[in-house]
């Protein structure tokens, strides 16, 4: 039984991973360091990612591979999680086949990190049960210009 939604720790353990809270830097500050990044639209041209929604401060891009009410189920899942939290994040929806593929901007170096890894997978999961109808979803963790670092193949738990 899951007490904790894992967007929500996902975020919580990014913030703790960069910053024991040394040197006076806030909450934000460590989220903002371990995840914002240049804003993906300023380095690629729009058009090559999709159509783009913007949902309380995350850039969502999502191809014409996915249909409008699959749109309108993510964009609740990123409000009702609280993934659309007011900091700009570049994320993207795509379907390759029969799997769903979210991608998400994170900074070099946590692709390698097993905690994240983890949790990734359990969004994974997570978007698959709240928003595909239990479909494959893989997370996809990415530069800034939307370009796999790694992928993390939904857990099943």
């Amino acid at each position: 039984m899951r007490n904790v939604n894992s967007v929500l720790l996902f975020l919580v353990l990014i913030s703790i991973s960069c910053d024991n809270n040394q040197n006076g830097v806030t909450l934000s500050d460590k989220i903002d360091k371990a995840y914002t990044v240049p804003n993906s639209r300023d380095i690629i041209e729009s058009n090559e990612l999709g159509e783009f929604k913007n949902i309380n401060g995350v850039e969502l891009y999502f191809t014409s591979n996915i249909s409008e009410d699959e749109v309108k189920k993510m964009c609740e899942y990123l409000l009702e999680s609280g993934f659309a939290d007011g900091e700009r994040k570049t994320v993207q929806l795509d379907r390759n086949g029969n799997t769903y593929e979210f991608r998400m901007v994170v900074k070099k170096g946590i692709e390698q990190d097993d905690e994240y890894i983890n949790l990734g997978k359990q969004m994974a999961a997570e978007i698959s049960g709240h928003v595909l109808d239990n479909k494959q979803v893989d997370i996809h963790f990415c530069d800034e210009k939307l370009i796999t670092l790694r992928v993390l193949p939904m857990s099943r738990y």
